[in-house]
C-alpha cells in the first residue's frame, strides 16, 4: 500500500501527540527539567550529593531539600529575611553583600553546606567567606576538624552594620564590614566618574599583590603588569577611571564580579 504525503503527515502527528498523551496518562511526561547534583562516587560518602556542585540557579528551598539542612538555619546563616525563604535564589547573595569587600555568594553556600553536613570540600582553591552568623552556627551544630575551625577563623566576615543589598552605599556612610584580621574598607560607590565609583583612591584599599579581589582597582591591574588593551578586551569597553574598584564597576554595569574576577585573574597570572 502506497502512503501519500498527506497521510504520512497525519500519521506522524498522530504518533507524536499520541505518544505524549500516553506518557502524560502514565505520569512520565515532564515539561520542566529536573535539577540533579553530582554525587560522590567513592569512599564513605559515595552516593551522597556533592555540595561543590551547588549552582547559583538553585533556591534555598532546593538546597534544604537536597542536603537536609533546615531552611531556618540557611535563612539565619545568610540573613535571608524574605517571607518565602525557600523561593530565594542563591545567585542573589552576591548583590546583597556587595559592600562586604569580599566575595560572598553561591560558593559560600557550598562551603556552609559541606561543613554543616560533614561532607568533603576542597579548601585549597579560592578564598570563600562566611558571615559571622554562619560561622557561629557551624561551631554550634557541626563537627569541625581543627583545619576547618582554623579556616573559619580567617574567613569569617565580622560586621557592625547590615550590608546594603541593591544600592551603592553613599560616600558619607562607612560600611564597617571586613574579613576578620584585615583592614576595614570604605566603599567607593557614588557619583563622580563613570561606572559608579568615586574615582578617588582609598588609602585603606590595600589588595593582596597579584590577587584580584573586592579591593582591587583597575590601576592595580596595570601596576601588576597587565596591559590596558587586555583589560579592555576582558571588560568589553574602554578602560574606566583607573582608581575605580573593579567590583564597584562590575556592580554598576550589572555584571557578575565573580565571573569577571576569574577573567582578570587569568590575565594577572599570565604576566607573573
Amino acid at each position: 500500500m502506497r502512503i501519500t504525503p498527506r497521510w504520512m503527515a497525519v500519521l506522524v502527528v498522530t504518533i507524536l501527540f499520541g505518544g505524549i498523551l500516553f506518557s502524560v496518562a502514565l505520569g512520565e511526561w515532564a515539561t520542566k527539567s529536573t535539577k540533579e547534583l553530582v554525587t560522590f562516587t567513592e569512599g564513605e560518602f559515595a552516593g551522597q550529593y556533592d555540595p561543590a556542585d551547588i549552582r547559583g540557579s538553585y533556591t534555598f528551598g532546593e538546597v534544604s531539600s537536597l542536603f537536609g539542612v533546615p531552611i531556618e538555619d540557611l535563612a539565619f546563616a545568610f540573613r535571608v529575611s524574605e517571607p518565602d525563604v525557600a523561593a530565594v535564589s542563591l545567585k542573589t547573595l552576591e548583590e546583597r553583600f556587595v559592600d562586604l569587600g569580599v566575595d560572598l555568594g553561591t560558593s559560600s553556600v557550598r562551603l556552609f553546606v559541606a561543613f554543616y553536613k560533614g561532607l568533603p570540600f576542597d579548601l585549597s582553591g579560592e578564598d570563600i567567606f562566611l558571615l559571622a552568623e554562619a560561622a557561629d552556627l557551624l561551631k554550634q551544630k557541626a563537627t569541625l576538624s581543627p583545619e576547618q575551625l582554623a579556616y573559619l577563623d580567617t574567613h569569617t566576615v565580622s560586621e557592625a552594620q547590615e550590608p546594603v543589598a541593591t544600592e551603592m552605599t553613599p560616600v558619607t556612610q562607612e560600611t564597617q564590614l571586613s574579613p576578620t584580621g584585615t583592614p576595614q574598607a570604605t566603599p567607593s560607590g557614588g557619583g563622580g566618574t563613570p561606572g559608579g565609583g568615586s574615582g578617588t583612591p582609598d588609602p585603606e584599599h590595600t589588595p593582596e599583590a597579584n590577587k584580584v579581589g573586592g579591593k582591587t582597582t583597575f590601576q592595580n591591574l596595570l601596576d601588576w603588569g597587565v596591559k590596558q588593551a587586555d583589560i579592555e578586551n576582558a571588560i568589553g569597553q574602554a578602560l574606566p577611571s583607573a582608581n575605580l574598584l573593579i567590583k564597584d564597576w562590575a556592580t554598576a554595569q550589572g555584571l557578575s564580579f565573580s565571573t569577571l574576577k576569574g577573567q582578570l585573574q587569568a590575565l594577572v597570572d599570565a604576566v607573573k
